[in-house]
C-alpha cells in the first residue's frame, strides 16, 4: 500500500510518479493516478519540475533498476523518446524545452564515453539526407 511520506507527497502524486517511472508518459500517468480534468493532468505533469518529486522519482527508478537489468541502449532509447516528445512544436512553440534540455543532458551522460575526436570524424546526419544543406540549419 502506498503511504504518504515525510515530504508531503500524497498517494495520488506517488501513483503518478510510479506510473511515470514506468511509462515516461506524463498524461497517461496522470490519468492512471486518478487525475481527471485537463487542468489537473497539467498540474500533475508539473510535478516533474519539483525537487522533492524528482527525488522520489529517482528513488522509484532506482528500485526499478535494481529489479531489472536495464541496458545502456534502453536508457538511450527512452531519452530519445523524451526529447522527441519535448521538442514537439505547437502553435505556442516548443512544447517543453526544459524537459528536452534535461533529457539531452541525461543522454549526453549516457553517451559520455564517446570522445570528441571520434565525433569530429563522423559525418553529420544532415549531410546524409539528400538535398539538405547542413550549413543552413
Amino acid at each position: 500500500m502506498l503511504k504518504m511520506d515525510k515530504d508531503n507527497i500524497n498517494i495520488k502524486q506517488k501513483k503518478f510518479l510510479i506510473n511515470y517511472a514506468n511509462t515516461l508518459n506524463a498524461e497517461f500517468s496522470a490519468k492512471a493516478a486518478g487525475y481527471k480534468t485537463p487542468a489537473s493532468i497539467s498540474l500533475a505533469a508539473k510535478m516533474l519540475d519539483e525537487p522533492k518529486k524528482i527525488k522520489l522519482l529517482n528513488e522509484i527508478i532506482k528500485k526499478n533498476v535494481e529489479k531489472l537489468e536495464i541496458t545502456k541502449a534502453f536508457v538511450v532509447q527512452k531519452y530519445l523518446k523524451i526529447i522527441e516528445y519535448a521538442f514537439f512544436e505547437d502553435e505556442n512553440g516548443i512544447k517543453e524545452p526544459q524537459l528536452a534540455l534535461r533529457a539531452l543532458d541525461g543522454l549526453c551522460k549516457q553517451l559520455g564515453d564517446i570522445k570528441f575526436e571520434d565525433l569530429k570524424e563522423r559525418k553529420s546526419v544532415f549531410e546524409n539526407i539528400e538535398g539538405l544543406d547542413a550549413s543552413k540549419i
